[in-house]
């Protein structure tokens, strides 16, 4: 299969979503990347394809360390919390599911693995939106499981 590398610029900025602040920050984040994967699917047609760690990101209004990792304020609540937004990145595995010649042109064996729903592992079964909404629930469950704690603090298995 030939590939084409490209790169795009983009003026969004975003983090990684292992750099939460709170596990309310990161299911924020998680529910965040949801709405915009349910925007790209409802209102572009495009189904990512490609949920991960890697793919689901903070978004940061400014490239700037107390934008990219919150400073706690003075005088907050003990129970304060970061609210960034989340949002899904890099949608090169994506492909419009309402063209179904190229649909049919760009089956093949899409996202990462620990993230990814076992239906797609059957090489003859299509990528349904079901699928990415699964890999979600994943990305939530083996966050919670391989973070210690807040700001990219994993466990070391």
């Amino acid at each position: 299969e030939n590939r084409i590398r490209n790169r795009t610029m983009f003026s969004t900025c975003g983090v990684d979503i292992l750099w939460f602040g709170t596990a309310r920050e990161m299911f924020n984040g998680i529910i965040g990347a949801l709405v915009g994967h349910r925007d790209g699917f409802l209102r572009r047609g495009v189904l990512h394809r490609d949920t991960s760690d890697g793919n689901t990101l903070f978004y940061i209004p400014e490239v700037d360390p107390n934008c990219a990792v919150p400073v706690r304020p003075e005088g907050v609540p003990k129970e304060w919390t970061p609210m960034r937004y989340g949002m899904v990145s890099d949608w090169g595995s994506g492909a419009d599911w309402r063209n179904r010649e190229e649909w049919m042109n760009t089956l093949r064996h899409t996202g990462t693995l620990p993230f990814a729903a076992n239906e797609i592992l059957d090489e003859k079964k299509d990528h349904a939106a079901a699928y990415d909404l699964q890999s979600f629930f994943w990305l939530a469950y083996l966050l919670c499981c391989n973070c210690m704690g807040a700001f990219n603090n994993r466990r070391n298995w």
